[in-house]
């Protein structure tokens, strides 16, 4: 059995002292907290994680929310309902990014020259 969070606003007044007794009621709802990290087990920042709640066909998976994780790979998400099937699904882009800086090649006339290097290692990349 869990408690709910309880949230109250005062103001002290000069030279006061505040003895507080905070009362929370019972909470029946849950919460899941989780890190993703990579094959490396580096974690991963800004991967999409998605919560569905399992459902009966026809369509087996109801999407419920999503969330990124933060720069520590974190997610968290609630509350959830007892009793109730989750699941959780992870995607993350593994990708290598490489810049290509693409620059005009201009003679005096501003008449584009064939850059055969240029063709060469396209054609390269191309086969890849």
């Amino acid at each position: 059995m869990g408690a709910r969070l309880v949230k109250f606003g005062f103001k002290p007044r000069e030279n006061e002292q505040i003895e507080a007794v905070v009362k929370v009621g019972e909470e029946k709802r849950s919460v899941i907290h989780g890190i993703v990290k990579d094959y490396k087990g580096k974690v991963v920042k800004d991967a999409v994680v998605k919560l569905f709640e399992v459902v009966y066909p026809p369509c087996g998976l109801k999407p419920i929310t999503h969330a990124f994780t933060d720069e520590c790979g974190q997610f968290i998400f609630g509350p959830l309902c007892p009793n109730k099937n989750y699941v959780v699904k992870v995607w993350f882009n593994d990708v290598k990014i490489r810049e290509l800086i693409i620059e005009p090649d201009c003679d005096d006339s501003c008449n584009h020259k064939k850059d055969d290097k240029f063709l060469d290692d396209f054609e390269e990349e191309e086969k890849l």
